[in-house]
């Protein structure tokens, strides 16, 4: 039930002080250009929608329309055309933007974000779900904490997590009792990563068995009892 047993034994852990998300196929990237001129900047924008709020029918909601990052791993920017964004982190897009319009505008800012970042976590936990990032950025650790932790069934030596990268499905297992997870490249999640916690033997065999089991017992004892009785 312990987790990190051999935690003393380590002197630092050797994972990057850093982590930075990669954009993916299917990602929704907000991205806003500003800049002094902001009449310079206005063409490179998406149109900003609003959405009325429901309670309160005089306020409105400005809402930045995304970006769908198709599946070749491109989006289609105004003015600037056909982008390549996958496998490339918010900093760099944001970087590469910023030096194609500089022919444009002067001394332009880009702000990108990825709006669909998500976690599923399933399996023997609290409160299994989905759960929306907002800072782009979560542990395996932090996952489960949001969804109330493992329960006592919870196979803390045999976590699954299954990632998509590229097209390619691929899976990775952790020990939670020992410390070589925070090493493992699932340590950090990725965005639609699905953490499963599979449930303990002795929780999975009493799933399977019949939960009358234990009255039939009874029933079987008591008339075994009865019957006992009036035929001595």
């Amino acid at each position: 039930m312990i987790y990190l047993q051999d935690i003393s034994r380590l002197d630092s852990i050797s994972s990057p002080a850093t982590y930075s998300t990669l954009i993916g196929v299917n990602d929704l990237l907000a991205i806003t250009v500003s800049a002094d001129n902001m009449a310079a900047a206005s063409p490179f924008n998406i149109p900003i929608t609003t959405a009325r709020d429901v309670n309160i029918t005089a306020v409105q909601t400005p809402i930045v329309q995304p970006y769908l990052v198709s599946s070749e791993g491109t989006i289609v920017f105004p003015k600037l055309g056909v982008l390549s964004v996958v496998n490339k982190t918010r900093e760099q897009l944001r970087d590469e933007i910023t030096e194609l319009l500089k022919e444009f505008i002067k001394a332009p800012l880009v702000n990108v974000r990825i709006q669909n970042f998500k976690v599923t976590v399933l399996g023997s936990v609290a409160s299994p779900g989905t759960y929306n990032i907002t800072d782009e950025r979560v542990t395996i650790l932090e996952a489960l904490g949001m969804a109330g932790d493992m329960t006592i069934y919870g196979e803390r030596d045999n976590v699954l997590v299954l990632r998509e990268a590229e097209g390619i499905k691929k899976y990775g297992r952790m020990d939670f009792t020992k410390s070589d997870f925070l090493d493992s490249p699932y340590y950090y999640l990725r965005q639609n990563d699905v953490v499963i916690v599979e449930q303990n033997k002795a929780e999975v065999q009493q799933s399977i068995s019949n939960p009358n089991t234990g009255i039939y017992f009874t029933v079987a004892s008591l008339l075994l009892s009865i019957f006992v009785i009036f035929t001595r």
